[in-house]
């Protein structure tokens, strides 16, 4: 025996607006996209008015579903990485940025780069660089220098002339006033390769470092080399 096709009607309250009403909506500014709610309420409706002798196969309702979860990862990645912070943290893969510390990351070349900032002129500034054990290996004399961000190069070799071995090191600076000749602030940063970007954080990206510094925010990065 076979059984009549029947129409069914979405419950009150669940149907979607015709093309008519669907202008109206536009023209009134109310949203008249298809959410996951409605997807979620259409899929329970079908489900419970299918033909019982004649039920949605198996392999269809996986398809409708991985339309739907197909269409709802596209849009949330366009949505991120098409935000300009997405864009721009994303860019920075594979260069130098400047973020708060005061790392010296020696590398296998033989050397090391750092930057700062100074809070006024100054007309002598020194960089002392220390190894791991807090012992000084060297001392850089960077002259007289602007205020604002100032950077400088470690070509790895110590008091003695001798090359350092590569690794992290930590670095202190003292700048003398240009004008009253006392001592200027100095805010140290580390300079560090962008290794990864993660996307879709609360936050918004999330820098991944080398040098084993830990990952900062796209918002820490001071200057960009």
């Amino acid at each position: 025996m076979s059984v009549p096709a029947t129409a069914t009607s979405l419950p009150t309250g669940t149907q979607l607006p015709s093309a008519v009403s669907g202008s109206t909506s536009a023209a009134n500014g109310v949203n008249s996209t298809l959410t996951e709610a409605d997807f979620l309420t259409l899929l329970t409706t079908q489900l419970e008015n299918q033909d019982p002798l004649n039920p949605q196969s198996p392999s269809d309702l996986a398809a409708e579903l991985a339309q739907f979860s197909t269409a709802s990862g596209v849009q949330t990645l366009n949505t991120t990485v098409g935000s300009n912070a997405g864009v721009q943290a994303a860019g920075l893969v594979g260069q130098n940025v400047a973020v708060s510390g005061n790392t010296l990351i020696l590398g296998s070349n033989g050397s090391a780069q750092g930057a700062f900032n100074l809070s006024a002129a100054a007309k002598d500034v020194t960089v002392t660089v220390s190894n791991s054990s807090g012992s000084v290996v060297a001392t850089l004399d960077l002259g007289a220098m602007s205020a604002g961000n100032q950077n400088f190069a470690w070509n790895g070799k110590g008091t003695d002339g001798s090359a350092e071995s590569a690794g992290n090191y930590t670095y202190a600076i003292t700048a003398t006033a240009a004008s009253s000749g006392g001592k200027v602030t100095a805010t140290p940063y580390a300079v560090v390769p962008v290794t990864s970007v993660v996307i879709g954080g609360q936050s918004g990206p999330t820098l991944n470092l080398g040098g084993g510094m830990s990952p900062v925010a796209l918002s820490a990065v001071q200057e960009v080399f």
